[in-house]
């Protein structure tokens, strides 16, 4: 079965990222443009800044590819927007992984330039003769490398052309209601795709930015206020935080207008709490990948029962079989997306689980359509748990396990079994004390078949996040297995 919201077509003149700039700058030179609590740069500061990184890199950058570490925020934005209006593709690297993974970058995306250097854009602008012209841009230039891990843990680096973004803001614009005069708060790494294209269309846009060194939540409620930030986009797990904090303080924050969430799953239990700090915001919860960016959308009308939404506008979404022929309603498969903000390729790694047909795109997620076109999903293929013969998505029995009131969060993996293949445990951070493990199960089997409720549940109060704000899972895993052995060894010894 396929879900398409018509036969709307991408704008006629087509843009570039960035193209903007020039235009906001000449109309209200004086306005706020960006802002991470310390530096704050007008319209006018932000295109000169923009436009001192483009002549460095005339002089400097022979290659197609240019770094950029998002370490200082403004700073990033700065050369990642000169890149993209000169014709280059931004590869964009939060700094834990440019310490990781920095060598095989500079293998796989050579000729690329990373040497900024300590000298200024500004110093370098007058000691320089002459600049040379810069490459303007066509839809189809590649403007933005991103890292992504997908299903084989590996890091893979995907290309975005300038259209994909600038029919995505377009089409968000629409979507989710936005006006010409918002202020949109950016809570995380811009190593994340959600964070970094939240900041960069808000400044294409012509709205003003706030961004964060760190994810501290008191410290962004606190950031929200200042800046009266009518759109926040966030991950589940940061607007949770953020809710429990507001609570804390006994914050109410009636300005922000517009909640945009992806990520993860949001659960209906986290309403109430969001709805006490922002209480005239809108949530609107959306599904896609950093290879698809927008796939459905599920506003604020919707049911939560109602899967991640109806197809984005302009987005197609058809739901494949086994032999590749489109499901009827309620049939489980793959799900394939054809739409205008698909990415290009992997320019670093591969992902076995994406695949290209004909226009259209899976990356290996599952679920169903009902008989009104909205998405259910099953799972990440990448996340599927292979125990007994029987496959079993992690997110089914994470999503049970949020129910229980004593659980605040919780992530699920198959560990190694000598007779299952895998046995399935869950990593838990208790919401309060007291849970046991008994409780769980019994709570887990009057909502999940037996053969997917965890054999063991291991409880921290510590739960890392990436730099984007969502649940570090290998991190997480790697605790857990480590719990598992540690157990073993227990057992081992108990017997000897």
């Amino acid at each position: 079965m396929r879900s398409s919201p018509g036969n709307r077509q991408p704008a006629s003149a087509m843009s570039y990222v960035g193209a903007t700039l020039d235009l906001l700058a000449g109309r209200e030179p004086s306005r706020v443009a960006l802002s991470d609590g310390r530096h704050t740069l007008t319209r006018a500061e932000l295109l000169g800044q923009v436009e001192a990184c483009e002549t460095l890199l005339a002089h400097r950058a022979a290659a197609d590819r240019v770094l950029v570490s998002t370490g200082t925020a403004v700073e990033a934005l700065c050369r990642l927007l000169a890149a993209a209006r000169s014709g280059r593709a931004a590869v964009v690297v939060d700094p834990v992984h440019l310490e990781r993974h920095g060598d095989r970058l500079g293998r796989s995306l050579a000729p690329m330039f990373a040497d900024w250097d300590e000298t200024s854009p500004r110093a370098a602008m007058r000691t320089e003769a002459a600049a040379a012209l810069p490459r303007k841009p066509g839809p189809d230039t590649p403007f933005y490398i991103g890292l992504t891990s997908g299903s084989t843990g590996h890091p893979k680096a995907f290309q975005r052309s300038h259209r994909s973004w600038t029919e995505s803001f377009r089409l968000a614009d629409e979507a989710f209601g936005l006006g010409p005069d918002e202020r949109v708060l950016v809570p995380g790494g811009l190593g994340h795709s959600l964070h970094l294209f939240g900041a960069i269309h808000a400044l294409h846009r012509g709205w003003r930015v706030d961004v964060v060194r760190s994810f501290q939540p008191a410290a962004v409620l606190r950031r929200m206020q200042d800046a009266a930030s009518t759109v926040l986009v966030t991950t589940p797990t940061q607007l949770r935080l953020l809710a429990i904090a507001g609570g804390r303080e006994g914050l109410r924050l009636g300005v922000l207008r517009r909640i945009l969430i992806s990520g993860a799953k949001w659960h209906a239990r986290d309403r109430a709490l969001v709805a006490a700090v922002f209480p005239q915001a809108e949530c609107h919860e959306f599904y896609g990948t950093s290879e698809t960016s927008f796939i459905s959308h599920r506003g604020p009308a919707d049911s939560l029962g109602e899967g991640v939404g109806r197809p984005f506008p302009g987005v197609e979404v058809e739901v494949r079989g086994p032999e590749g022929c489109a499901l009827a309603a309620g049939g489980e498969g793959e799900i394939w997306v054809r739409s205008p903000l698909l990415f290009d390729r992997y320019v670093m790694g591969d992902e076995p689980m994406t695949r290209v047909a004909a226009g259209w795109l899976t990356v290996g997620d599952r679920g169903h359509l009902d008989e009104e076109g909205r998405i259910f999903l099953a799972g990440r293929g990448g996340r599927m748990i292979v125990t007994s013969g029987l496959n079993v998505f992690a997110e089914e029995i994470e999503a049970a396990l949020l129910e229980h009131p004593g659980v605040a969060q919780a992530a699920v993996f198959g560990v190694p079994d000598i007779l299952r293949g895998a046995r399935i445990v869950a990593a838990l951070q208790p919401a309060e004390r007291g849970t046991e493990q008994a409780d769980l199960r019994r709570h887990c089997l009057a909502r999940l078949e037996r053969s997917k409720v965890p054999r063991r549940f291991h409880f921290s109060d510590h739960w890392p996040l990436t730099p984007g704000g969502k649940p570090d899972l290998p991190a997480i895993e790697a605790w857990v297995r480590e719990q598992e052995e540690a157990d073993a060894g227990v057992s081992g010894r108990r017997e000897a």
